[in-house]
C-alpha cells in the first residue's frame, strides 16, 4: 500500500478555515449577548457552544466545497 501524504499546505489551509468558523462563532455569541444585554462573562461561560457551532460550520462549508468540487468535476474537460 501506497503510505497517504497530506501536504502542510492543505492542512494550513484547513486550519485557517476551522479558526474563521470560531471567529464567526464567536461573533455570533458577542451580538447574541450585546442585543439580549446580557454580562460579558457569556462569552467565557459559553465556549463548548461555540466550538460546537464552528464545527457545524466546517462541516456545512465542508459539504459545500465537496458539491462545489463534483459539480465542477463534471463539467471539467477531459484530455
Amino acid at each position: 500500500m501506497k503510505p497517504i501524504v497530506i501536504d502542510s499546505k492543505f492542512v494550513k489551509r484547513e486550519l485557517w478555515i476551522l479558526l474563521g468558523c470560531f471567529v464567526a462563532a464567536v461573533i455570533f455569541d458577542l451580538v447574541g449577548i450585546i442585543m439580549f444585554k446580557r454580562p460579558a462573562i457569556e462569552l467565557l461561560t459559553t465556549i463548548g457552544y461555540e466550538v460546537v457551532i464552528a464545527l457545524a460550520l466546517y462541516a456545512f462549508l465542508a459539504l459545500v466545497r465537496i458539491i462545489v468540487f463534483l459539480i465542477a468535476s463534471l463539467f471539467r474537460k477531459k484530455t
